[in-house]
Order: structure tokens, then sequence, then C-alpha cells
């Protein structure tokens, strides 16, 4: 499988315990997750084998679009010199023309009857009349042997070669992600095969004994593990279509021997829990002697983070509450996940899409970190409209609040809570 490359990490403190003291700022943490990921080198594939994957190089089209002149309408091809004085005229068909058929060019005074897409050789001084305007009957007919032209409006309905594109225009820059309406245009444009970052492989890693798979009833020491498939879910929803699920307790040989099958196929390793200062937090004894960093970032939730290489597969490490894991995956992990994919990715926020929403309920005040607020977008006449995900708008544990959750909010320590009417910038997910 073709790996990706990483880049170095920042160098990593001697400890665990000297580790988890230290703290980055949001925009640092990101830069320091972003040096981890590369794209794995570009792979020439068929389009139709492309989908969700980013271009890298241009894509160029091969034919014009539309390939050859044709009528946009069913109806009747004539020569615009027959229609000067715009009264109804009577003329004589000589010729049927159906999609796919050959090409015929009506002589002066005659008219042939033509179909949506069929081709027509050369349309200067041609137009055609739809059947609507004509004494013609639609749908399926016998050819007549005259028509009578009851109107036109002065369009030629004709759609003329390469009115779409021509050969070599650019149809798609890199960094361009194949979708189904790239896709249709570049097949209409004769393009067989581009070249393509492949789609990283994802492992999601959740850890703890006290985790149960979402098909088995919890006991009433046990809670459902939701991390694993939300944020397999996200990649699913970011375009990543090889996601793998693991689970282990809290045995670090278990976690070790985890790590080793995921690096095996991955390009990116994303562990949910057991980051943070308790006596069983596998995942921080089992990496803290590889090339990882633990420690603490300025939000509140998500504040406890981990990135680094594991066997040179890029991991990052995200706390275990739901609702953190869950902000952390949006800070964090799709702009690794664009980088990886080949895509530009936002290094700050200034550079994330988002918009300017207003209020609709209290935001509440932050403390001494920068409170990261899930946010309900609505929309309407008036445009759009934010709440925060609870009423409260925090709690690390809600996570039954995050449906329909569209975006966040950034409030720095300090700023007053914003009141109902108020304008917020969300940044959209």
């Amino acid at each position: 499988m073709m790996r990706v490359s990483c880049s170095p990490t920042a160098p990593c403190p001697p400890s665990v315990g000297d580790q988890i003291m230290s703290t980055a700022s949001i925009t640092d943490h990101l830069t320091r997750v972003l040096s981890l990921c590369t794209p794995a080198p570009p792979v020439t594939l068929p389009v139709t084998e492309a989908v969700g994957c980013v271009l890298a190089t241009d894509a160029h089209a091969v034919l014009p679009v539309p390939p050859f002149s044709n009528s946009a309408m069913d109806g009747f091809l004539v020569r615009a010199s027959d229609l000067a004085d715009g009264s109804d005229l009577t003329l004589p068909v000589t010729g049927d023309v159906p999609a796919g058929g050959e090409a015929i060019t009506p002589a002066p005074g005659t008219a042939v009857r033509i179909m949506t897409g069929a081709p027509i050789t050369d349309p200067h001084g041609l137009v055609v009349i739809p059947v609507e305007d004509t004494s013609a009957e639609p749908g399926p007919q016998d050819l007549p042997e005259t028509v009578t032209i009851h109107s036109y409006r002065g369009r030629s309905h004709i759609r003329p070669r390469g009115d779409n594109v021509d050969t070599g225009d650019v149809l798609a820059r890199d960094g361009d992600t194949v979708d189904a309406g790239l896709l249709a245009g570049l097949i209409s444009a004769g393009v067989r095969e581009v070249s393509v970052f492949p789609t990283p492989a994802v492992t999601v890693l959740s850890s703890g004994d006290e985790l149960v798979d979402a098909r088995s009833a919890p006991t009433t020491e046990q809670i459902p593990d939701s991390n694993r498939p939300m944020v397999a879910q996200l990649l699913r929803e970011l375009g990543i279509t090889c996601v793998t699920e693991l689970h282990t307790g809290d045995d670090p040989a278990e976690f070790t021997a985890a790590l080793r099958r995921a690096g095996e196929h991955s390009d990116l390793i994303i562990t949910t829990g057991g980051v943070a200062a308790g006596a069983f937090d596998v995942v921080k004894a089992v990496m803290n002697t590889g090339e990882m960093w633990f420690g603490h970032v300025d939000m509140q939730p998500g504040k406890t983070q981990g990135a680094g290489t594991w066997g040179g597969v890029p991991v990052l490490c995200l706390p275990g509450n739901p609702v953190a894991a869950y902000v952390s995956f949006l800070m964090f992990v799709i702009p690794a996940v664009s980088k990886l994919r080949g895509r530009d990715a936002p290094a700050t926020l200034d550079s994330r899409p988002r918009v300017t929403a207003t209020a609709r309920s209290p935001f509440p005040t932050a403390k001494a970190k920068n409170l990261i607020v899930p946010v309900r977008l609505t929309w309407d006449a008036d445009g759009a409209g934010a709440a925060p995900f609870t009423r409260a708008g925090r709690g690390s544990h809600f996570v039954a609040s995050l449906n329909g959750v569209g975006g966040f909010a950034l409030i720095p320590p300090g700023a007053t809570g914003l009141q109902p009417g108020g304008q917020v910038t969300v940044y959209l997910t």
C-alpha cells in the first residue's frame, strides 16, 4: 500500500509528566498536526475510479463540449432566410434526423425534422423551430409531408460545437475534488484518466475497559462506545471511504498490538480517550516512547490532545469526552484529512469556511480558555441564525445534544456572553 510520508514533529519533552504540563495555542497545535501530514504521491486512475479523490494536476478537455453542433429542441431545421417575412410558412419536409443520426442540411425552401441532440453539420444560417410552434403534432408521429411554421421567436435553438468548453480548455484545477458533477464533465470532454492523490486510509481506535460496542447492552459499569462510530462517520462524511474501527481495553499489550495492526494499513490513526492524567490512560502510557507530543491546548472542551507519529504513521489523539472528541475533530482532524487528501488545509480559523449568524439564544461567557461551542444553524429570509447545542452552551459529556450541529463558534476568554440578536461567527463543519 502507498504510505503517507510524515515530516518530523517538534522535539518531544523528555517525559510524560513534562509533556502533559506543556500548553499550546490552537494555532500552534494545528501547525503541529499539519506538519505530520503529507499526501501520498499522485496516481493515475480512470475517471470512473477517481470519484472522491483530489486532482493532483489540472484536467484539460480532450473533446469539445458539445462535440458537434446539435439541436436544442425537438422541431424542424430550416433556413433563417426563409423566415424573413414573419408570416405562417408551409414547407415540404425532406428528411428526418434523430439523435445519433446523420446530419441533413435543408435546401432553401425546405425543412428537416430534427430531434434534441441530433447533429447539425454547419449551423450558420440555420434555425430550429420547436415543434410546438408548428402544425406538427408532438410525440411519436410519422414524418409529415409538409409543416407549417406559425411563429419564429428569433432564437436558433442550436448548440454550437464547443459552446461549453473547447479542446484544451481547463475543466478543473489541481486541488478540486472529483465529485459527480466533475465526473460528468470529464467524461463528456473525453478525459479518460486523471492524476489524483490517493484517498487516505484511516483507523479509528478507541480504548477503555468501560466502553462497550453499540451492538451490545452495557452493564452497570459500562457505557456505550459512541466516539469510535462518531469519528468514523465524520471521516466518511469528509469522503474517506476506507475507515477501520478498532477498540481495545486498558491493557497496554492489547493497545500496542492494535496500534501495530493499524499502522500496517493506515495513513492516519485517530485515537479517542486515554490521554488525560488518569492512572489507566493507556494511550499516553504506551505512546510516550514514540515521536509523540501530549499536552494542553488553549481550548475547552478538548483541552488535552496528543499528536505525533507511530511507526511512521501520523497519529492524532483526541480526548475521551464525546463532545470534546467531536470538537477536536472539527478543529484538527478536518484540516489534517484535507491536507492528506491533497487539498489546501486551513492553517488558521480565518481561512476556514464561516458565516456570520444572528444569535437566536444566549451564548455563554468563556472563562480562562477559548470556549468552543457547537452550534445549530437555521436559515430564513433574514439569513443565518445560530444557537448553542445546549441551553448552557457547554457540557463536554452532553453527547445526546450534538444532533443538528452545523458549525462551531469560538468565544475568547473574558468575552461577554452573546445575547439574542447579536452577531456571531460560525465556522462551518
